[in-house]
């Protein structure tokens, strides 16, 4: 039987090893080291330390490397990369055998989050140079990330104002029995407890029952807290808050609702690259169609001849922004709503009322007629019309039509005119099968940073701190793209 074998501990190197060796040509930690040293990190805005003193700071194209190599083999904490910059042995060849700290690399990411997004951007022309981009087609969508806080850490408007509600009334009816005990009591040395305080029973009671555990100046601390909170809920427009991450929002992630932010991005159909990525803290995608488009052509340089999207971004407003901005989009048409669970046919939906613009009135499939009747502010943004049938009550077909008293309302907003033409638009051939290529583009590439990268949760709070790490996820993704091309050789850098 052959000798087995074994660690030879007593080993000598002849002459001293090359960590170029113990790192493969093709590696991606070669490629990120590439890519970040075709770049001007003064160009990109990086920040560079001013003082002379002390020990001589890390570079930042060092740092960016690091950061970058974190992403992009999972590392996503500070913590975490300065362990793996002793322990793996590509991380030691990228870093140069140098060794920076939790806080150094957490400075630097904290003095360079808005810096962060053009180092994306220089992913996004890297692909457009080396025609990865194909201009034709993008698709746009949002994935929602938990935020880093608990939801037990969070307050609720309704619970604020009730337990307020019964503090102030506590608070109210305490200080009364102070002012009537300091009459009684006014001839009695100041020192002298209250006399429901001086007796350990009643203290004890006192303590046990709920709220009461507070002394009367905690109350009122509580108080005074209670109503800033309630401040902030108002200011904020919203009815949760977290108290952990102040900035992040509820809603729903994972089919419950939990505080997070809304990550939107923009992915080019070609190779899947990533145009266009954003972070929003608002829940739902209505009012963010035009900006990421907006966001995809600032970062391309170019308009792109066709932007699809889900249901979720179906908005007049934004279908007729991004009409005025010369975008072509595509958008799946929510379903009409107005319609009465009876009419299963259909016979009375929105879509089968005719409007008449000379009469400024709606013709119902019937030849009933609908007239104005009010103007009213639609999700706080733009005013629509609303005309209402008057002819309601004798209607044989009323239990079919709707279930308003007041009869059947249809709502005309001021962008009628750009939904007909989307929904005229899909209805062209090739148009369908087209938007039907959405989830191909687009959900894939959030699979993989879900899934693949493991990012379900931010690490960081508050909205530009979070931005900046989707800005570095997306980075990671398109690096990830390139990376396969140069490692067949077809990517040119310089």
């Amino acid at each position: 039987m052959a000798k087995e074998i074994d660690a030879d501990y007593n080993q000598q190197f002849l002459l001293p090893p090359s960590l170029e060796d113990w790192v493969s040509p093709d590696h991606p930690a070669r490629f990120i080291r590439m890519f970040v040293d075709s770049l001007d990190m003064r160009e990109l805005c990086f920040k560079e330390r001013e003082s002379e003193e002390g020990r001589p700071n890390y570079s930042n194209s060092l740092l960016l490397k690091i950061w970058l190599y974190g992403y992009y083999f999972k590392h996503k904490s500070s913590r975490e990369l300065e362990q793996a910059c002793r322990k793996e042995m590509p991380l030691i060849w990228l870093s140069g055998m140098n060794y920076p700290d939790h806080n150094t690399l957490w400075r630097f990411f904290r003095a360079n989050r808005l810096s962060i997004k053009n180092v994306f951007k220089q992913t996004v022309h890297l692909a457009l140079k080396n025609e990865m981009v194909g201009l034709a087609l993008q698709a746009v969508d949002g994935t929602k990330v938990l935020a880093d806080g608990s939801k037990r850490r969070s307050f609720h408007k309704g619970d604020i104002k009730k337990l307020l509600s019964s503090l102030d009334e506590m608070v109210d009816d305490r200080l009364c029995e102070i002012e009537e005990q300091e009459e009684r009591e006014s001839q009695f040395p100041d020192f002298l407890l209250p006399e429901d305080l001086q007796d350990k029973k009643k203290l004890q009671a006192l303590i046990d029952d709920g709220l009461k555990d507070f002394s009367d100046e905690e109350k009122q601390k509580l108080q005074r807290s209670l109503k800033s909170h309630l401040a902030d809920l108002e200011s904020e427009g919203t009815n949760h808050l977290n108290v952990t991450d102040p900035e992040s929002r509820m809603m729903i992630a994972n089919g419950k609702k939990e505080f997070g932010y809304n990550a939107q991005g923009v992915v080019d159909s070609k190779d899947q690259v990533i145009v266009g990525a954003k972070v929003s803290q608002e829940g739902i995608d209505h009012h963010h169609l035009t900006d990421m488009i907006d966001e995809a052509r600032e970062n391309t340089g170019k308009e792109i001849e066709e932007t699809v999207a889900d249901a979720g971004y179906f908005s007049g407003e934004e279908l007729q922004k991004s009409e005025d901005k010369g975008h072509s989009v595509m958008v799946n048409v929510m379903p009409v709503v107005g319609k009465h669970p009876c009419d299963k046919s259909g016979v009375f939906s929105k879509d089968k009322f005719k409007y008449d613009k000379n009469n400024d009135e709606y013709i119902c499939p019937l030849g009933k007629v609908l007239v104005y009747q009010r103007t009213a502010k639609k999700r706080g943004r733009y005013r629509v019309r609303i005309y209402r049938c008057r002819s309601f009550q004798d209607c044989p077909h009323r239990d079919e039509c709707s279930r308003d008293k007041g009869g059947r309302a249809i709502e005309r907003s001021p962008y009628e005119g750009a939904i007909k033409k989307q929904i005229q638009k899909q209805k062209q051939p090739g148009n369908k099968e087209l938007l039907s290529k959405r989830k191909m583009i687009v959900e894939p590439v959030f699979g993989w940073i879900k899934h693949n990268l493991g990012f379900r949760r931010w690490s960081y709070r508050g909205l530009v701190s979070v931005n900046a790490q989707w800005n570095l996820v997306c980075t990671t993704i398109n690096l990830k793209k390139l990376y396969k091309k140069w490692q067949e050789g077809n990517l040119s850098i310089g």
